[in-house]
């Protein structure tokens, strides 16, 4: 608790006496607001990335210690999406661009996972129905072969590795009617290809969904994690909410709930489990980190208002990762809509870090 001890001047006792009210809720507000502003941790710039990848999206730590980076690069249809390293001082170099479904279409990577065999699983937002899961074998720090693993999907976007399958978020299912829009988590085992998606409940790899019930985001499950229980969380991104999935030996749902509620106007993204089973959580939509804890508490450690980034402020936050002592931030910096604080894409392309 923070206490604060005031000298007052005897010719301001009248007022005191007179106000005194006004003077206690006023006391009262500033020693709130320092324990906020005290409670927050700054950002700062970990890197500034070139041109060729203006919205920095989703990360994982590769087998050789360092990190990759999709760059699905929605900004400007003409540049292919790519994959970075990223090493441990901030630099960086390009690992490659994947092959889109077709000479006319560019991959766009969004999340990616490894497996204990260093292959590379990546989603390609392709656009409804034409976006893939796919296998990367990389050899020599560059591209040497892609796989489908899945095809046919809507927008996935989350991926998460865990006992030899991968999981995907899909925020939308056009195909599911219902009054809310619905969106679900789908398993694949990692020697699966070319599995065809229907986006609807005939889909046997869809393991659970959900409809987000916020109107004014209808935008539904992104972020994931898993706890060292091998408890699924994910996050959906229009109602706030963090579920637990609980699976079987097969990877199905046998139970769900709700984990933690955070603000509906926070927009989780990527989210990332430390060691000691605390989720960092990427609010996509207020430029903020949350930071829950095992018991489902949350707590806001870094909160930006708009901004364009070149200090290392966060500016739309959309994945971010316990590396080398640091949580690494990749910010987006691309989406305005009303009921997010981001205003405009702008130069310069970050990449953010809080001292951990």
């Amino acid at each position: 608790m923070i206490v604060y001890v005031f000298h007052i001047k005897s010719n301001s006792l009248l007022l005191m006496r007179k106000t005194g009210i006004f003077l206690l809720a006023l006391v009262f507000t500033i020693t709130i607001e320092a324990q906020k502003s005290t409670s927050l941790q700054n950002a700062q710039l970990f890197s500034e990335l070139p041109d060729y990848c203006p919205t920095p999206d989703a990360f994982a730590i590769a087998p050789d210690g360092t990190l990759t980076l999709s760059c699905p690069n929605y900004a400007d249809g003409n540049t292919p999406g790519v994959l970075m390293r990223i090493f441990k001082d901030g630099s960086y170099e390009k690992i490659g661009e994947l092959p889109g479904i077709d000479e006319k279409r560019k991959a766009r990577p969004v999340g990616l996972a490894y497996d204990e065999k260093g292959i590379l699983y990546v989603c390609d937002n392709q656009g409804p129905n034409k976006s893939r899961v796919l296998a990367v074998i990389l050899k020599n720090g560059r591209i040497e072969k892609t796989e489908v693993v899945a095809k046919g999907m809507t927008g996935p976007n989350g991926l998460r590795y865990n006992n030899g399958a991968i999981y995907v978020t899909t925020p939308q299912l056009p195909k599911y009617k219902t009054e809310k829009l619905t969106s679900g988590v789908y398993r694949f085992g990692t020697n699966e290809r070319d599995v065809l998606i229907n986006g609807d409940s005939n889909d046997a790899h869809l393991i659970f969904t959900t409809q987000t019930q916020n109107p004014d985001r209808q935008f539904g499950l992104d972020g994931l994690a898993f706890n060292k229980k091998g408890q699924l969380l994910v996050g959906d991104f229009g109602d706030g909410k963090i579920y637990k999935l609980i699976l079987n030996k097969d990877g199905r749902v046998k139970k769900s709930s709700v984990f933690a509620q955070l603000p509906n106007t926070a927009g989780i993204d990527g989210m990332y489990m430390d060691f000691e089973d605390n989720v960092y959580v990427a609010g996509f939509s207020q430029n903020q980190i949350y930071k829950v804890d095992k018991k489902g508490k949350y707590k806001v450690i870094a909160d930006y208002p708009d901004n364009d980034g070149s200090n290392g402020e966060l500016d739309q936050p959309a994945d971010l990762i316990v590396y080398n002592g640091k949580l690494i931030i990749a910010n987006f910096d691309l989406m305005v809509t009303e009921g997010m604080i981001n205003s405009e894409h702008s130069i310069p392309y970050t990449l953010s870090y809080i001292d951990l």
